[in-house]
């Protein structure tokens, strides 16, 4: 399914960060969201006719992932204190530049990713805002890095996870907008599951009116997260995504499970 075309028909989707699971059971989503660690067949995952894309943050990177040690120094930033372990780039830097361009993305394409899924593009204009003249140009960087993708592999689906500051400026680049979080997230502390409130949704989205006023619409993949053993509550947030005109999976606070939407 491609989503520009169909960005008015239902999309039946999922993010899968784990390991292994049953080929089969993914083959029947038209859009599937996988790590690069997936140990699976990407072919078999596809032989439904769906598209597999990749997870590549672009805003920062694992300090465990095999790709840091080939990083210049200089390009790595402090580290994310939501995520210990994981350091903030410099997407104005060339070595970062080169390595997403020139290692990462063919390295996914031989794999048999068909699209990307890019995360971690709110870090670059967040940086800059809170130091606009150290990390002057990250914005602009960021939509030059996700433009030169785009113009690269002109073949591949991107997809962006939130980045709605730069969002105006990548509409017209990429395929679809995942919005997480959107109604729901994980309680804090990682304890349980909380809705979000009134006007944190009402603000999210009002930064995903120019994925809405696009001819045609963006589509807007929804993501939120919920226990699976509450399925009334589940229902619940499809039923209000689907009322929004998106396109919704609810999903484990991990990733790494598979849940289905029970009809």
């Amino acid at each position: 399914m491609e989503l520009r075309a169909a960005a008015q028909k239902p999309i039946r989707w999922l993010a899968f960060y784990g390991a292994t699971a049953e080929e089969e059971v993914l083959a029947t989503y038209d859009l599937v969201v996988l790590d690069p660690g997936f140990q699976g067949s990407l072919n078999l995952v596809a032989g439904g006719g769906g598209r597999v894309c990749g997870y590549l943050s672009l805003g920062e990177i694992r300090m465990s992932d095999p790709y840091a040690a080939q990083l210049d120094p200089a390009a790595l930033l402090p580290e994310n204190p939501e995520w210990p372990g994981t350091r903030r780039v410099d997407v104005r830097h060339p070595a970062w530049q080169s390595l997403t361009l020139d290692v990462r993305i063919p390295a996914l394409a031989a794999q048999g990713f068909t699209g990307l899924m890019f995360d971690a593009l709110d870090a670059p204009p967040y940086l800059e805002q809170q130091d606009p003249v150290r990390n002057c140009g990250m914005r602009a960087a960021a939509i030059e890095l996700v433009a030169s993708i785009r113009a690269r592999w002109p073949e591949m689906m991107l997809i962006m996870n939130r980045g709605y500051a730069l969002l105006p400026d990548l509409v017209g680049q990429i395929d679809a907008v995942i919005a997480e979080s959107l109604m729901t997230s994980p309680g804090p502390r990682g304890e349980g599951f909380t809705w979000v409130d009134r006007h944190e949704l009402d603000l999210q989205l009002t930064l995903l009116q120019p994925a809405m006023r696009r001819d045609p619409p963006l589509p807007i993949l929804s993501l939120d997260y919920w226990n699976p053993d509450d399925p009334s509550t589940i229902a619940e947030i499809y039923r209000r995504e689907r009322e929004l005109g998106h396109h919704p999976y609810v999903a484990t606070r991990s990733l790494d499970v598979i849940v289905p939407e029970r009809r």
